[in-house]
């Protein structure tokens, strides 16, 4: 197949590696930065921090950027090579010799011909990260049997739900025409919903084992929490994340009465009491707040434009033939689309972060209002930092982009600033 670049590729090459040389400028920035503060624990850390601890955080965020660059050098290759040989069309068309060409299930499988491609190429990086870069840092307590069985069970997952819901997108375009991408967004959105009610209760389990909190004045206190600020959930829960790092995290999990308190079993081991019923009074504070409505609703704005904008490029041969697809082809776009629609999103990121940060600072004197734990907010903050390893000088303009969250001194700063909840 022969293929000429036309001027969507060319737009499309600058984006891309306009993005890598942001995301390789902010990386050398923010390893500068650390290493500007690295003769000295930062004063906010000192008690909690051993000059050990903090040479070891500085250790693992320098080898966690370097394995980001030699696993971002080898995508750019693989990308790239997809791209320059036509091997998104060779496949397709390679599928179609098994499958009736064109057929509704000759599009349903190539994505998840493509992503199992993609899956194996990239699995190298996935061992390594677990049982070299972690384990290294003594994060690692997955076997490699735990390892394997998570994988077979991922992909089980994506096959169950991912076929049908392939297939009825793909349904769409020629039942509805010109509307489709309406009716594409509203399944999108139902699918999610249905994922998120079904996560703590059937998905999860599948991986985590989920225990009830045991009785005890933890539970007492979150319970008595909950009914304070009229929290409903169907229950609290540890999971055994142990068995697979010694990572520590909180969360909320599920819609309606699928709503669990979920706190991983390491979490319990390193936070006293009163540090989790703050570090959970935080994250009943996004609910009530409607942190996480206003997060559904601006992500269901975007995946709307994105479908509208999905549904004009399936009719477009330049978008295609950018890519060496000669012609528009259904599956080839829906996928090219989710693989490559980032690169021209990618100058939005830093407004995105920025409304999470915000949410968590509202969240953080949320909890130290309800609770009236201010130090207990602050202290385990700066326990779940040291524990983690976290980088604690990031460059500015790194958190700014990248983050989330505030960074610990960020947010440390602005629960002492608050006037309430003074413990």
């Amino acid at each position: 197949m022969s293929w000429t670049p036309n001027w969507f590729f060319w737009i499309f090459a600058v984006l891309y590696f306009t993005h890598l040389g942001v995301e390789l400028w902010l990386d050398v920035a923010n390893l500068k930065e650390m290493a500007r503060h690295s003769g000295k624990v930062p004063e906010l850390f000192s008690q909690s921090f051993s000059e050990e601890q903090y040479q070891k955080s500085i250790a693992y965020t320098r080898a966690k950027t370097h394995y980001g660059w030699i696993k971002a050098g080898y995508d750019v290759f693989v990308l790239w090579f997809f791209i320059l040989s036509g091997a998104f069309y060779s496949l397709y068309t390679w599928l179609g010799n098994f499958l009736q060409a064109n057929s509704l299930w000759h599009q349903v499988a190539y994505p998840f011909l493509l992503g199992g491609i993609l899956y194996l190429l990239h699995l190298p990086f996935a061992i390594y990260h677990q049982f070299v870069l972690e384990d290294r840092f003594g994060f690692n307590r997955t076997t490699p049997k735990t390892f394997a069985f998570d994988q077979v069970k991922t992909i089980l997952i994506s096959v169950v739900l991912g076929v049908p819901l392939l297939a009825l997108l793909f349904s769409l375009v020629p039942w509805l025409g010109h509307w489709w991408w309406l009716a594409g967004w509203g399944v999108m959105m139902g699918f999610q919903f249905l994922t998120a009610a079904i996560f703590p209760v059937v998905l999860a389990p599948l991986f985590y084992k989920f225990i009830p909190l045991q009785e005890g004045e933890l539970k007492e206190r979150l319970i008595a929490l909950a009914k304070q600020i009229k929290f409903k959930m169907a229950g609290i829960f540890t999971i055994d994340g142990s068995r697979r790092s010694t990572h520590s995290n909180a969360f909320f999990a599920g819609i309606g009465k699928t709503r669990r308190i979920v706190l991983f079993d390491t979490l319990v081991e390193k936070l006293n009491t009163s540090e989790i019923v703050a570090v959970l009074g935080h994250e009943m504070g996004h609910n009530v707040k409607k942190h996480i409505q206003k997060s559904l609703a601006l992500s269901a704005l975007a995946s709307l434009v994105g479908f509208y904008i999905l549904s004009l490029c399936l009719k477009w041969p330049t978008f295609f033939q950018a890519f060496g697809v000669p012609q528009p082809v259904l599956a080839i776009g829906f996928l090219l689309f989710s693989l490559l629609s980032s690169v021209f999103t990618f100058p939005f990121n830093p407004l995105f972060k920025w409304i999470s940060r915000h949410n968590e600072y509202e969240s953080d004197a949320f909890s130290v209002e309800v609770t009236g734990e201010k130090e207990s907010m602050k202290t385990s903050l700066i326990k779940l930092s040291r524990d983690n390893l976290s980088n604690l000088t990031p460059h500015p303009w790194y958190s700014f982009y990248h983050y989330s969250h505030p960074t610990t001194a960020e947010r440390v700063a602005a629960i002492e600033a608050l006037k309430v909840g003074v413990s």
